[in-house]
């Protein structure tokens, strides 16, 4: 028996999942937890922990992830959601996330999602699939085309110091770190901090 999770604030996602399990008989599945969010788990039991959590962000959010793990720590999270955009899909991977699907998918890919990742395995829906490896690409694209004081300059940033710090930390003038971020922008096609920082996550 595979014991699954359903952890959505729509009430019509969380019906149409358990009527798919529930007409489902080709694997012994069965769901012991039913909630809207991960504060409505704290009475359950032991035995009721789920194999599988199929959990939607949109209404918890993606540090809920790491709080099933904290409540179900045998579980394996996969992700359900509308929200496509590599950015959030890296940061449930992160957080432990074993496979994201959108919620369009077919009834056949959600079972065989369960089971894979009951097996130890990990589902990504196609599309997300492209995404992730393409932002991987670009990551490594980007990274090779910065000269190495512009990857000092970057990691710099990445631990938080300011440009004051790394200009001392390097011995070059702030005017010069200045210089090294604007040429690492250009050459990363983007305008500010915080899309570096999103680039070198």
């Amino acid at each position: 028996m595979i014991k699954v999770g359903i952890i959505d604030g729509n009430q019509q996602s969380r019906s149409m999942i358990r009527m798919i399990l529930n007409h489902h008989q080709q694997y012994n599945l069965k769901i012991t937890l039913e909630a809207g969010s991960v504060g409505e788990c704290k009475n359950v039991t032991v035995s009721q922990e789920p194999d599988v959590t199929m959990l939607d962000i949109e209404h918890n959010g993606i540090e809920s992830i790491s709080a099933i793990y904290r409540k179900f720590p045998h579980t394996n999270v996969v992700v359900y959601s509308n929200i496509q955009d590599h950015n959030s899909v890296l940061a449930c991977v992160k957080a432990g996330a074993v496979g994201f699907i959108i919620k369009e998918t077919c009834v056949n890919e959600i079972i065989s999602t369960i089971v894979t990742t009951f097996k130890g395995g990990s589902v990504f829906s196609p599309s997300i699939s492209r995404n992730v490896i393409q932002q991987v690409q670009q990551t490594v694209d980007y990274q090779s085309n910065l000269s190495v004081r512009e990857r000092q300059i970057v990691e710099g940033l990445r631990n938080g110091l300011s440009y004051k710090l790394i200009g001392y930390k390097y011995g070059i003038s702030l005017d010069t770190v200045r210089q090294y971020i604007k040429r690492t922008y250009k050459k990363l096609n983007i305008n500010s901090k915080g899309e570096l920082l999103a680039q070198f996550k």
